[in-house]
């Protein structure tokens, strides 16, 4: 599953299609909205992704939620892409993980401990057995670096039940 910063900074790249070679995309409706253009040049390009993913639609109520107390318990705001993402890999059963770039939807993923359900986007190249060069941020040692800053926000913000 595919966060709409990592398809913008894909197809702007040109690496968005041997992703898709290499494993099954999907998305959530709102990531897909959000993943509209791409800058190339002086021009913002349009994405047309919808027939080279799966597209998840139902997104559980109670599994946003979830995802939106936790946000607001580590003081963390993350966009509605990331939350119905994040949401989605709480009511799945499927092994599915989730690629993004964006910082603060990597650090509320540690702070809920589902960092093993998440990968960075020079990872998932390596294991699809790609080498690319890619944005600082989309580098493993960024991953690593947003996941321990949420396992700290963890130790001070979660609250004991």
């Amino acid at each position: 599953m595919l966060d709409a910063d990592v398809i913008i900074d894909l197809h702007s790249l040109g690496l968005f299609d041997k992703l898709t070679k290499a494993y099954d995309i999907c998305v959530t409706r709102e990531v897909l909205g959000e993943a509209q253009y791409y800058p190339k040049g002086r021009k913002n390009l349009p994405i047309r992704i919808k027939q080279k993913v799966t597209v998840i639609e139902d997104i559980e109520i109670d599994c946003l939620r979830t995802v939106q107390k936790e946000s607001r318990e580590a003081r963390l705001t993350i966009d509605p892409g990331e939350a119905e993402s994040i949401a989605y890999l709480l009511q799945c059963e499927e092994d599915i993980s989730f690629c993004s770039c964006d910082k603060a939807g990597i650090i509320i993923m540690s702070f809920m401990n589902l960092e093993q359900k998440a990968l960075s986007v020079e990872r998932a190249f390596r294991e699809a057995g790609y080498n690319v060069k890619l944005l600082p941020r989309h580098l493993q040692s960024e991953f690593k670096r947003s996941i321990k800053d949420g396992k700290t926000l963890r130790i001070q913000f979660k609250k004991l039940v």
